[in-house]
């Protein structure tokens, strides 16, 4: 096994920004924002990329390739996002990182499954909350996050653009959903701007 020596430095993408392949080819821990990670079908077929999971704060990307996995995928920021590279010392390091990288993927796909579960709205709440970085013993009534584009939210909540957009203003209606700098609140799009979204943990 050749580990990776970490001669690279942190990246910052923008939102809507697939990494490179030479990027990709590299190990990675998601410092903030969020990626979200599709499978390519083959190329002889015209599929559409099949959304697999999201990698969050404190995720690891690149262990498929690194273990040369031959499955194909493609990552895209779907938020401004900063990824800090990864060197793995030694055998141990790497067994280790294999591990960390297979609890968190199998989180993230139980998380992906139930974004597609219950109301379009109860599904846009649910995003919010993981993009927030949210867990059970946060106790802040409102949390910040950044909103991805109705494109991506669709793709991975498995609906339309409007349904999103209704969800979104319902959310705003009732108060679950704030904007963050309200002087821009008549900019039609609501890509990348920073909302607080009410913790249903809190809540309850």
């Amino acid at each position: 096994m050749n580990f990776p020596i970490c001669n690279h430095t942190a990246i910052f993408l923008a939102a809507r920004t697939e990494m490179t392949e030479q990027q990709a080819a590299k190990l990675w821990c998601v410092k903030s924002g969020a990626i979200r990670i599709d499978t390519l079908a083959p190329e002889a077929t015209t599929a559409k990329p099949g959304f697999l999971r999201l990698a969050l704060k404190g995720d690891l990307i690149g262990v498929e390739r690194l273990a040369a996995m031959p499955e194909q995928l493609r990552l895209t920021a779907i938020t401004p996002s900063c990824l800090s590279p990864v060197n793995l010392a030694d055998e141990q390091q790497w067994q280790q990182c294999v591990l960390q990288a297979l609890l968190s993927a199998h989180q993230r796909h139980r998380e992906a499954m139930d974004l597609r579960c219950g109301t379009v709205e109860e599904r846009v709440r649910k995003l919010l909350q993981l993009l927030a970085d949210s867990g059970p013993d946060d106790t802040d009534k409102d949390l910040p996050c950044t909103l991805p584009s109705l494109g991506n939210m669709a793709d991975i909540l498995l609906s339309t653009r409007e349904s999103i957009c209704r969800a979104l203003t319902h959310l705003r209606a009732t108060h679950m959903l704030e904007d963050q700098n309200p002087a821009h609140m008549k900019r039609r799009r609501l890509e990348n701007r920073s909302h607080l979204i009410r913790n249903i943990q809190a809540l309850q």
